[in-house]
């Protein structure tokens, strides 16, 4: 470590942090785009689509926690062009980073402002919960824990701040063993805190006794919701985020320089 801090909490996002989801989201939201061009577009899905320099951009971005929210974005900008083929209508890496130059929250206004409301939100988000979670064949069943052991044995007090929902905190729970984790102890969507707001750690931080916790994530969103917070410190997991002060290859690398038990 760089200096002699000492956190009093862990806090963790759950995808690419907990999880590996880089079978699962993404692909929910590739084929959220890809279905939603054809059945709210009319159009023709004739490419690939949604891709991991898409991928880059949206997570560095900071404003696009939520992978739904991605594919409807998407979505509208691809239907504002007035293609009918999606391989002309997405736009690609270096035009979707242009267009997001100008992005002011909320969201929902923004999208809807520049491009029309001419995606129906609510079912092209359904359209990716029931790729992600459908009990059949959800893409869910594709994650990886990424810290193995248990929430209990890491000797700090240990929290969650994540944008998944209710439902998919469920999935999540079982996919790390982690059935018994309080409740108390996470902030997810369902509970309308949104990061990048610092308010999911104000509340965790109160709820575990703890001031300066280390917060784990792998997006912009997450890190600038730890620098809102304005204590403690961000550690970022992979390589999405170089410029972070902290940046470890894999949690387990991550935990273990920050947990006084490491495991």
């Amino acid at each position: 470590m760089k200096d002699s801090f000492k956190a009093d909490a862990l806090i963790f996002d759950i995808d690419g942090v907990l999880l590996d989801v880089t079978k699962s989201y993404p692909e929910a939201i590739r084929l959220g785009i890809a279905n939603g061009w054809e059945e709210f577009c009319g159009g023709e899905s004739d490419c690939a689509g949604y891709g991991p320099g898409h991928e880059w951009v949206m997570k560095r971005h900071g404003n696009f926690n939520d992978d739904f929210d991605i594919a409807w974005t998407l979505l509208s900008m691809a239907a504002a062009s007035g293609e009918s083929r999606l391989s002309r209508a997405l736009p690609s890496p270096e035009r979707l980073a242009e267009e997001l130059a100008d992005f002011r929250a909320p969201l929902q206004e923004w999208v809807r402002g520049k491009y029309g409301d001419r995606v129906p939100r609510d079912e092209s988000r359904a359209m990716c919960a029931k790729l992600y979670g459908d009990p059949e064949n959800g893409l869910y069943r594709l994650e990886k824990p990424m810290l193995r052991r248990r929430w209990d044995s890491l000797g700090l007090p240990v929290g969650i701040y994540s944008g998944r929902t209710a439902f998919e905190w469920e999935l999540a729970k079982k996919s790390l063993g982690w059935e018994d984790f309080p409740d108390a102890r996470i902030i997810h969507y369902d509970h309308g805190i949104e990061k990048p707001s610092p308010l999911g750690l104000e509340i965790l931080c109160e709820r575990l006794g703890a001031s300066s916790p280390v917060f784990f994530g792998d997006t912009a969103s997450d890190m600038k919701a730890q620098a809102a917070f304005g204590r403690g410190r961000f550690a970022a997991i992979g390589r999405l985020l170089p410029e972070a002060e902290y940046r470890f290859e894999t949690t387990e690398e991550a935990v273990s320089a920050f947990a006084p038990n490491p495991g």
